[in-house]
């Protein structure tokens, strides 16, 4: 690299720590960010870690939510993890300017590789990348791993070209690294979406290779990508290992029942679709409010809305009782300008008008040495949206869902933009590199693709903003549930004042109708002047009126800056920012002076201070009975929520990838839906007897205001004996028979035991000493028993020993675990020591010593080589 161009590589890195701490400027005055997500991580985690914090040791399992659950995916940690230790060094900025350092840094490299070390390109494509909104609203959501992954896509990549230049040692030890990190955010969606893009790039190459008969370099850089991804793989052996054993035992894995689905492995259809992008709503990409924004609008936006409500209140008779209380359901009903095909969104996936206008200028203006480039990201973007369409596109995600590898075990199929979000920046900025370098385009064919292309899209936005209102509906079925309520009450409680109502709800839809469509021409016009003053500079240089590149593709940078800029703020601002105190602990058991002052000004800090009252009872709770037990939150969304189990062992939390046995637990005797009626569940009473299988002594009524904790006397404890035995065929007879059996006498099993058991009054069990790996019970056995624990059955790492001696872990009851005791037995203890774990670490180790090796045998044979090179240019 010239010097020149590494001082400013380095001046651009600094400003990308600028513009990123810049951007969340409140965390250079003692705020940090709260992120709901993070907010029920550390609710979930907070027993490992108290844990970790006492004793020095990891634990690999907690009891603080879902019954109990590996902690692989909550925030284990594992020896000899190098790659962590690197990953930590580059996130040095201050949360969640890292992750937005790390963005722009990594495109920034992959720019560099492809754009010949040519930092003004690699700059403005790291602006075109880095400002995606998409990125900034799952940073204020809390999606701090998917974000992080995102982040190394473009460095991964950068190291993936470089082999195929056949640059083949830094190309080998880049890819190899930024596997590495790339797997160590631990996100492994969006590391499968990115292999989908290299996937078509893969293809795309191997063409170009037969084509050109270069076979020999394509296998040699084939071999090499496969070898550092190997590396890459082994860096992270404990944390890919670990989560290979857990998601066979999780909803993405194969479950053995099937009352409620007919897939036995992987993600329900329904599940992994319900959020698929409209087709229609595509163009959120170009234009931010084009399908009205996020699901929960600012006042702002609903300035018809809220003047049609007031308008309507003052000519309804508002003294009649019936009107004065349907006025108030209506008013307090929740609206949104939002009115794409999604349930919901916190906001649109906009990439920016500029890049997608350079992205469609690309594809005319990028063609000879190019065009594989061209053909590759063209691919990866269309195959991104049509997957993103989801069930709006059902031929295609059929086919991967039946038959694409791994592709059932994601939800969300909306979040396959992020491949596009990555492929458009990089076509956007290499179309301008090839503007301004490509000497075969001549001025002319340039012009024509400017004036035709370019104005092209001028006039199709100027269509929109002019004819939008009409072409549009900017409705959805949504909109009339609120109507179609009120209006059946209305049917019977005032069928009088049918025609009034009526004509009400109509006007107040028009007005919401409004709203989208001043939103949608708003943010037309804004897109439109961005692209005009792109254009602008474009011809402005075709027509040598600006005669300097530099200007120009700094300008285009700059002006997209501030386009990404403006539209993030609306979805992470100085809003999403409160005091350290409540973000390090967002559950305070007292509403301080502080707290009440900055939850009158701050919805997030309001959000924490509601929940104060409820933190305080499950805080005396945990002080007042110091036993083990468990607690359900039937206050909060008991299986969406991880505040209880930041105080106690809860039977719900927070988290998208549960053991499938509990998940069964939970759709069976816990949904109340109709297939399970008709599978004969009553819900009231049999939801109560899986609640007594879990030890629940507390359920947790009223609201967060006035929460009630109700003692539970029928829970079962920690452990209890059994003499009868309920044998069963198969998973599904396995999981409905506990409504059926005395579950406090009789045990159901799926597998034959050669033994006879008897009952008797004097024997017993009890736990004697708690510790989230390692549980210590104390019998007295009479005769023969079954000891029934109301613990989670997980068949990895767990042992049971009964006085010293091991003994099979039995699957009890569809889900606990289960153990034989014999006369005179004792002691039983239940230990999480997982043997992948040490072996994962062992094998993290060995690839950590040979990846040093390789960077050390690397950098030696480019210094022996550089030497040589300049000893002959001496001579």
């Amino acid at each position: 690299m010239k010097k020149n161009n590494l001082i400013f590589s380095a001046v651009a890195i600094i400003l990308f720590a600028i513009i990123a701490v810049a951007y969340c400027s409140p965390v250079l005055s003692d705020n940090s960010i709260i992120q709901p997500d993070i907010v029920n991580y550390k609710g979930s985690a907070e027993e490992m870690q108290k844990f970790q914090e006492k004793t020095g040791e990891n634990t690999y399992w907690s009891n603080a939510m879902f019954g109990g659950m590996p902690t692989y995916q909550t925030g284990a940690k594992y020896d000899y993890d190098f790659i962590k230790k690197i990953d930590q060094t580059l996130r040095f900025l201050p949360r969640p300017a890292d992750y937005i350092f790390l963005l722009f840094a990594g495109f920034f490299t992959l720019g560099m590789v492809v754009f010949k070390n040519n930092w003004k390109y690699a700059l403005t494509g790291a602006i075109f990348f880095a400002l995606g909104a998409y990125f900034y609203i799952i940073i204020a959501a809390g999606h701090n791993a998917k974000v992080h992954a995102i982040a190394y896509f473009a460095p991964l990549v950068a190291g993936i070209i470089l082999l195929y230049q056949r640059k083949y040692i830094a190309g080998f030890l880049l890819t190899a690294l930024c596997m590495g990190l790339e797997l160590s955010a631990n996100h492994p969606q969006m590391t499968f979406y990115l292999f989908l893009v290299m996937m078509v790039f893969f293809v795309v190459e191997l063409i170009d290779a037969i084509k050109l008969k270069e076979i020999k370099p394509f296998t040699i850089a084939t071999g090499l990508l496969i070898g550092a991804s190997i590396i890459g793989v082994g860096l992270n052996s404990t944390r890919l290992m670990t989560t290979y054993e857990y998601s066979k035992e999780t909803i993405r894995g194969k479950s053995d029942m099937t009352l409620l689905t007919e897939k036995d492995s992987g993600l329900d259809h329904d599940y992994i679709t319900h959020w698929s992008y409209g087709k229609l709503e595509t163009f959120n990409l170009f234009i931010p409010n084009f399908m009205g924004g996020g699901s929960q609008p600012q006042e702002e936006n609903l300035k018809n809305y809220i003047a049609e409500i007031q308008k309507q209140q003052h000519l309804l008779d508002m003294n009649n009782e019936f009107n004065a209380q349907a006025f108030d359901y209506l008013a307090s009903s929740p609206v949104s300008t939002y009115w794409g095909d999604q349930p919901g969104t916190s906001g649109p996936a906009y990439q920016g008008a500029i890049v997608i206008f350079l992205f469609f200028l690309g594809l005319f203006l990028v063609r000879n040495k190019w065009s594989n480039y061209k053909w590759w990201l063209l691919g990866a973007t269309v195959l991104s949206i049509m997957l993103a369409w989801g069930k709006n596109f059902s031929f295609l995600t059929n086919l991967f869902v039946d038959y694409f590898p791994f592709y059932d075990k994601f939800r969300a199929v909306s979040s396959m933009l992020v491949m596009a979000e990555f492929t458009m920046p990089l076509l956007a900025i290499l179309t301008l590199y090839v503007f301004f370098k490509d000497e075969s385009l001549t001025d002319e064919f340039k012009k024509k693709i400017l004036m035709y292309a370019g104005g092209g899209v001028v006039g199709l936005l100027i269509i929109f903003y002019l004819f939008g209102g009409n072409l549009f509906s900017f409705s959805t079925e949504y909109d009339l549930y609120t109507k179609q309520d009120i209006m059946g009450a209305v049917k019977q409680g005032y069928p009088d004042g049918y025609g009034v109502w009526d004509t009400l709800l109509n006007n107040v839809n028009k007005a919401l109708i409004q709203d989208r469509i001043d939103m949608f021409r708003a943010d037309t016009l804004r897109t439109l002047i961005f692209v005009i003053l792109t254009l602008a500079l474009l011809l402005a240089y075709q027509f040598k009126y600006l005669k300097n590149s530099l200007i120009i593709v700094l300008g285009i940078g700059f002006l997209a800056l501030i386009d990404g800029w403006q539209i993030n703020k609306r979805y992470l601002n100085e809003d999403n920012f409160v005091s350290k105190l409540f973000v390090d602990n967002p559950f305070p058991t007292e509403l301080s002076p502080r707290l009440l002052e900055g939850a009158r000004e701050n919805q997030h800090l309001m959000g924490v201070a509601q929940k104060v009252p409820f933190n305080k009872s499950l805080d005396s709770l945990r002080k007042a009975d110091k036993t083990q037990y468990r607690v359900f939150d039937n206050v909060f969304s008991t299986f969406n929520d991880a505040t209880t189990s930041y105080f106690v062992n809860s039977i719900g939390g927070y988290h998208g990838a549960k053991l499938h046995n509990f998940q069964d637990v939970i759709d069976l005797y816990f949904s109340g839906s109709e297939k399970t009626q008709k599978l004969g569940i009553n819900q009231q009473v049999d939801t109560q007897k899986i609640l007594n299988l879990l030890n629940t002594k507390y359920i947790v009524h009223g609201n967060a205001r006035t929460p009630m904790i109700q003692a539970n006397p029928d829970a079962f404890g920690n452990a209890w004996l059994v003499s009868e035995v309920e044998y069963v065929n198969n998973a599904n007879e396995e999981i409905l028979a506990l409504k059926d059996v005395d579950l406090r006498r009789t045990v159901v099993l799926n597998n034959k035991l050669n033994k006879s058991f008897t009952s008797d009054n004097s024997s017993s069990i009890k736990l004697m000493n708690y510790q989230p790996n390692k549980l210590i019970y104390e019998a007295n056995v009479s005769s023969p028993k079954i000891a029934v624990f109301s613990e989670i059955y997980y068949p990895y790492g767990w042992t049971i020993k009964v006085d010293g001696k091991e003994r099979e872990m039995l699957k009890a009851n569809y889900f606990l675990r289960a153990v034989q005791l014999e006369k005179g037995d004792k002691q039983i203890v239940m230990e999480f020591n997982p043997h992948t774990v040490k072996t994962g670490n062992m094998v993290t180790m060995a690839f950590n010593v040979l990846f040093v090796l390789l960077v050390l045998g690397g950098g030696f044979y480019c210094w022996k080589n550089r030497n040589s090179e300049l000893s002959e240019k001496s001579l």
